[in-house]
């Protein structure tokens, strides 16, 4: 896993540094950022209060207990010795942008110090602290802060607005990776289409096999092309240079399929569509993957209020949870995103790129056919 940048805030105790950073993130959010506070308390602290049962089970021998909902979750247990910031960034920050940590002082980390002229720390730092702190990339301040000739240049930002700071961070710390995805298209063709009375695979469109024109749009877009099957299904014929793989794992659904086209993908990035999308849009799958969305390992649009799986960007960190969700007998589409940074594009934002959404429509009976059909443009 690739870290996401640190920086962290430090001041004596008391100074403001919680304050400023009250701020400070919502500013960033503002950005798009999903920030990770990690705040390093010297002294003990307990978060866990007895009568409550996460409480009564650490009590009972537990060395780690982990509560959790769709929204929170929390750890509370026991520690041998300082962890370091490192294994924390890993072990917990998944789908986040940047690290913010109170503390570390003495790390090599980028930092960024904090002083109030009317501070009147609990614990004030020795004289010479100061010279002694590495890698000082900035000051936040309401006075001129004297600094040690050590430390060079640095940017100084005021305690009152964090913009500055925000613009500071996006530039140099959180610097965004490219929009643009490169993406291999994948289709699932498995299904039993029982309500179509015949397989979807073989369906015609005007007056043409779909799953070859599909396949085709596919890829004036993406990079490669994967058909996903069930065992022992016969297709049609393909254009060149398109890969049919069969599920890895049958009986799965769209899940299985996902898991089967993430596997065989070449790109970090995948576009899954169901081989029922006859109006499917090359240009708006374009559109979809340059969407701002940073650091997302999903992007998933949402029409009439409901999220669409089979019309969606996945990122290759989807393997690892949909194996997981998986071996639970979870075989939802969204019952495995928690652990994941997903970006969900409101209808509003997609319909300015592409206002007809006909890119959406899925044909399950004939007569959602011939409706397709009818939508398409004279002569």
């Amino acid at each position: 896993m690739t870290l996401p940048p640190l920086v962290s805030f430090v001041a004596p105790s008391g100074t403001g540094k919680t304050t400023f950073l009250e701020k400070l993130i919502p500013a960033l959010a503002a950005h798009g950022l999903r920030v990770m506070v990690v705040k390093h308390d010297v002294h003990r602290f307990d978060i866990d209060h007895p009568g409550k049962d996460t409480h009564r089970l650490t009590a009972a021998g537990a060395h780690r207990v982990l509560i959790t909902n769709r929204r929170k979750l929390a750890l509370m247990g026991k520690a041998d010795g300082e962890t370091p910031l490192l294994t924390l960034v890993d072990q917990y920050g998944a789908g986040v942008d940047l690290v913010i940590t109170e503390g570390y002082r003495s790390s090599a980390m980028p930092k960024i110090l904090v002083a109030r002229a009317d501070a009147r720390p609990r614990r004030p730092w020795e004289r010479g602290t100061i010279a002694r702190i590495q890698n000082l990339v900035a000051v936040v301040a309401d006075h001129d802060v004297a600094l040690p000739s050590t430390h060079g240049h640095v940017p100084r930002f005021s305690l009152d607005d964090p913009e500055p700071c925000v613009a500071f961070l996006l530039d140099r710390i959180a610097a965004a990776s490219p929009i643009d995805r490169p993406l291999t298209g994948v289709l699932l063709a498995g299904g039993r289409s029982v309500r179509m009375g015949e397989d979807k695979a073989t369906l015609r469109f005007d007056g043409k096999l779909l799953l070859p024109q599909l396949t085709a749009r596919l890829q004036t877009v993406c990079q490669k092309v994967v058909v996903v099957r069930r065992t022992g299904q016969v297709l049609p014929p393909l254009p060149p240079n398109v890969q049919v793989v069969e599920d890895l794992v049958s009986g799965m659904g769209p899940l299985g399929g996902l898991l089967t086209g993430l596997a065989a993908a070449p790109t970090p990035f995948v576009f899954l569509a169901a081989c029922d999308l006859p109006l499917l849009d090359p240009e708006f799958i374009r559109w979809l993957a340059q969407h701002p969305g940073r650091g997302a390992d999903v992007l998933l649009p949402m029409r009439d209020g409901h999220a669409e799986p089979t019309h969606a960007i996945y990122g290759a960190r989807c393997l690892g949870p949909i194996k997981q969700a998986m071996l639970s007998g979870e075989l939802g589409m969204g019952t495995w995103l928690g652990a994941l940074r997903v970006e969900r594009i409101p209808e509003t934002d997609w319909r300015q790129a592409h206002p007809d959404g006909r890119s959406f429509l899925n044909v399950n009976t004939p007569s959602d056919l011939a409706r397709a059909e009818a939508l398409l443009p004279l002569g």
